[in-house]
C-alpha cells in the first residue's frame, strides 16, 4: 500500500468545520492511511466536529494536489466481464418486472413468469433513486459525479433526457462512448442551470470536495420550484462507523475530506426550505469492505464475507440517523 508522505506544499489547514465552521473539534482518528485503495500516498487526521459531529480531514490534500489521490483509484469504465453482464441482465430484469418497465439490458422474461423471480428480492438491493425516476414526472435529470454514466443510462431508458457532471477523464469518455451527454468538470458547471433541473442525482460526491456548503447551494439553486434533489453521503454518525473505528471504509482517506452527519445534514436542508425522506441503506457491503481494511489488505477474501455476516447477524436494523449511507429524496416545502 501507498503510505509515503504527501508533500508538505501540496497541504492546507482546515482551521474551521467545513460544514458548520465550528472550530472546536476532537481527534478522531490518527495516522490513517489510504487502505481502501491503497494507492494515495500519506497519513492523514480525521477530526470530530463537537458542534455538527460531522467527520473532517485536517490537514488535507489542496485543491491543487487532491488530483494525485486519483491517480491510480478504481476505473469508472463500464464492466465488460460476461459475470458481470449476467448479474446486470439479471438485475436490469427484476427491476423492470417490478417497476413494470424495461431496464436493458436484460433476460426477457415475459411478464406472466415474472413470479419466478420472487426469491432474488433480498439479494438485490433497489438502486437509490430508481423509484423516482419511475414515478416522477419525466424532465431533465442532472448527474453531479456521474462516473461512466450508469445511472443516466437508466434515466434515459426511463424518459428522462439526461446530462453528466464528471472531473475524471477516462469516466467522461466511457459516458461519452455510449452515446451519453456528460460534461467535463466540477459542480461548478451547475451554475449555468439554475432552476432548470426537474431532476439531480448527487451520489457519494459531497464528501470529496473542498467547500461542501458551496456544492450543497449550487445544487439546491439548479432545481426548479418542483425539482427533487437524490442526495447520498456517508454518515459521520453510522453504526458501522462506531464498531469499525478507522478501519470503517466510509474514511477512505484522503479523498473523504468531510463526512456529515445525518442529522445535521437533514436540518440544514429544511433550513433551506426543503423537506427530506431519508431511504435506508443496506451496511452489507460496507461491512465486508471494513473487513478486508481491517486485515490491512487490498483483495477481499470469503472469511471478510464470513465476518461481516457474522457482526450482522441479529444486530437489531440502523435507526435513520445511525444508517451508514444517508440517502435523501428532497423537496422543497410548500405552505
Amino acid at each position: 500500500m501507498a503510505s509515503d508522505t504527501w508533500p508538505a506544499d501540496g497541504m492546507e489547514d482546515v482551521a474551521q468545520c467545513p460544514f458548520c465552521g465550528a472550530r472546536e473539534r476532537t481527534l478522531a482518528y490518527a495516522d490513517v492511511e489510504d487502505w481502501a485503495f491503497g494507492c494515495a500516498p500519506g497519513h492523514w487526521n480525521y477530526w470530530n466536529c463537537d458542534h455538527c459531529r460531522s467527520l473532517y480531514l485536517h490537514p488535507r490534500p489542496n485543491p491543487q494536489t487532491i488530483g494525485s489521490a486519483y491517480s491510480h483509484y478504481y476505473t469508472h469504465a463500464a464492466g465488460t466481464g460476461g459475470l458481470a453482464t449476467i448479474k446486470q441482465r439479471v438485475r436490469n430484469e427484476y427491476w423492470s418486472l417490478t417497476w413494470h418497465t424495461s431496464l436493458q439490458p436484460r433476460l426477457g422474461i415475459p411478464n406472466w413468469l415474472g413470479w419466478t423471480l420472487g426469491w432474488l428480492k433480498p439479494y438485490i438491493a433497489e438502486p437509490f433513486g430508481l423509484r423516482q425516476w419511475v414515478l416522477l414526472p419525466k424532465g431533465l435529470m442532472i448527474d453531479v459525479g456521474c462516473g461512466n454514466g450508469d445511472k443516466l443510462k437508466q434515466a434515459a431508458q426511463l424518459g428522462w433526457q439526461t446530462l453528466g457532471i464528471e472531473m475524471d477523464t477516462s469516466a467522461v469518455q466511457a459516458a461519452t462512448a455510449q452515446g451519453l451527454r456528460v460534461l467535463q468538470g466540477g459542480y461548478e458547471l451547475l451554475d449555468a442551470y439554475r432552476g432548470q433541473a426537474d431532476c439531480i442525482v448527487c451520489s457519494h460526491v459531497l464528501e470529496h470536495v473542498h467547500q461542501p456548503l458551496t456544492m450543497l447551494r449550487l445544487l439546491i439553486a439548479s432545481l426548479k420550484p418542483q425539482g427533487v434533489l437524490l442526495l447520498s453521503v456517508p454518515n459521520a454518525s453510522s453504526d458501522l462507523r462506531c464498531h469499525y473505528g478507522e478501519n470503517w471504509r466510509g474514511l477512505e482517506a484522503p479523498r473523504h475530506l468531510a463526512i456529515p452527519d445525518a442529522n445535521w445534514l437533514i436540518d440544514w436542508l429544511r433550513g433551506e426550505g426543503f423537506q427530506c425522506t431519508q431511504v435506508p441503506s443496506h451496511p452489507f457491503e460496507t461491512a465486508v469492505e471494513s473487513e478486508r481494511i481491517r486485515r490491512r489488505v487490498l483483495r477481499g477474501e470469503p472469511e471478510d464475507v464470513r465476518a461481516a455476516r457474522a457482526f450482522l447477524r441479529g444486530r437489531p436494523p440502523a435507526g435513520l440517523a445511525q444508517q451508514d449511507i444517508v440517502q435523501l429524496v428532497c423537496v422543497r416545502a410548500h405552505d
